[in-house]
């Protein structure tokens, strides 16, 4: 059953077997990804829905979700009504992507870089301009046999982004993919992005949906694999809207002497989960990976992160910073893992957590799995606590207001992150977001506990 399917039928109707596979051949899919959805379905409905007993899931509150009545949702109105946030013009791109609903509404492209041989386009149009190197890389390094959730975004994805950089390319503009929902009819997505040897591209993807869209599931993977002396800059931007609960598993193949810099930003979703796998597999590969996390209300975030060092004088760092209003929480799950093959490995993992309420709460689990003596640095640490009073004194001193003095605070602990936007719009958007739901939180916390709550920490 397709994703319009969804949005036309009756309610009651279910997704089978049966219905992906007649959907599938309807569309003159081939018959490979025909075999492929049809297999994630028996597994996704194999597979069992996570619970808190469960090793990886015990901090993911899902007990509101219902699955299989977000499957059977239709969209609650037309495309040009609903999401207004795709109206912003974003110029200096080198090519862009717009996907509303599962349809492709925008796909642009600079004409020297399609000369070249660059392709940006939606996954099912990929399909037929690139059939063999689809082929050749969906769903080999995220397999769908993770979750329920990412056998589900296997099964029943609806359209995506694809990139293909061809060897010695260097894209200096970024490429901005924005995929947004404006009902409450589920998304499922899934992201190819394939370079090859000696490339630099910055690739920004947005999520997107307004308030009015209502309760929905959200559910994605993305696949990034690179060449040699490549470099890759991703960012991953997730801006649903609080009613909709979101699952998204990332995974990287990482060519020898090559480079990948992810930054993800979360500020929506009621729920929230991203499991990321840094794979460092050749040699001399290196990974950064940033986050910025701002969560109120009742939200929740989890990110699941992995630093895998699989060849010889690798390089890996990460920071996840999280701010937390209201009841909003984050829970982080951060490995790293020097394989027994992998020597010389350099890699860092922090998470630093601020929490603006006496309701929010941040865990956070840092680890080390090491299994070879040959290591330059594996290091690892953690930070939970509230605004240190002592600086909002500081700042109130110079006569700067309280809910002010807060603001600068929470900047400057997000400044690092936000200047790697690479989008200067989506960034000022950003940021706008987090200013608006900080004024909110702030606004609430003084109405019910008065401003010298808040001077006394």
């Amino acid at each position: 059953m397709t994703q319009s399917d969804l949005q036309t039928r009756p309610a009651a109707v279910a997704v089978t077997a049966e219905s992906i596979q007649k959907t599938s051949r309807e569309r003159g899919e081939p018959e490979w990804l025909t075999a492929q959805r049809v297999e994630a379905w028996a597994r996704a409905e194999a597979l069992p829905m996570p619970t808190r007993q469960m090793e990886g899931w015990r901090r993911t509150n899902l007990s509101g979700l219902d699955v299989h009545g977000l499957l059977r949702q239709r969209s609650s109105g037309p495309a040009a009504e609903a999401c207004s946030t795709l109206a912003d013009n974003v110029t200096g791109l080198a090519g862009s992507l717009r996907i509303e609903d599962g349809k492709v509404l925008e796909r642009t492209l600079a004409p020297e870089l399609a000369r070249k041989g660059v392709i940006v386009s939606s996954l099912r149009q990929a399909l037929a301009e690139k059939p063999e190197l689809v082929q050749q890389h969906l769903g080999r390094i995220v397999t769908g046999e993770e979750s329920k959730f990412v056998a589900l975004a296997a099964a029943l994805w609806e359209d995506g982004l694809f990139v293909y950089v061809p060897a010695g390319v260097a894209i200096e503009q970024p490429i901005l993919s924005r995929l947004a929902s404006t009902g409450g009819a589920p998304s499922f997505f899934r992201t190819l992005i394939v370079v090859e040897q000696s490339t630099d591209v910055t690739i920004v993807e947005d999520y997107l949906s307004d308030e009015a869209a209502g309760e929905a599931l959200a559910s994605g993977a993305v696949e990034l694999v690179t060449g040699q002396a490549s470099r890759v800059r991703y960012a991953n931007l997730q801006e649903w809207n609080t009613q909709t609960w979101h699952f998204n598993r990332l995974k990287s193949e990482t060519g020898r002497d090559s480079r990948i810099d992810w930054l993800f930003v979360a500020v929506g979703g009621k729920a929230h989960r991203a499991e990321i796998d840094a794979e460092l597999t050749g040699q001399g590969s290196e990974t950064e990976l940033v986050g910025l996390i701002f969560g109120n209300g009742d939200q929740q975030f989890d990110h699941q992160v992995l630093q895998d060092h699989v060849g010889n004088d690798t390089r890996s760092n990460s920071n996840f910073k999280a701010a937390l209003g209201d009841a909003g929480s984050s829970n982080f799950q951060g490995m790293i893992r020097v394989n027994k093959t992998s020597l010389r490995t350099d890699s860092n993992l922090e998470n630093r957590n601020l929490l603006l309420s006496d309701h929010s709460k941040a865990e956070s689990d840092p680890r080390l799995e090491i299994l070879n003596s040959d290591v330059v640095r594996c290091a690892h640490g953690a930070t939970v606590g509230p605004l240190d009073p002592e600086i909002l004194f500081y700042i109130q001193s110079r006569g700067v207001p309280l809910d002010e003095a807060r603001r600068l605070v929470v900047e400057a602990f997000f400044e690092e992150v936000l200047v790697k936007i690479p989008v200067d719009s989506i960034r000022e958007s950003v940021w706008r977001t987090v200013q608006r739901k900080l004024g909110r939180e702030i606004g609430a916390a003084e109405k019910s506990s008065g401003v010298d709550a808040w001077q006394a920490g």
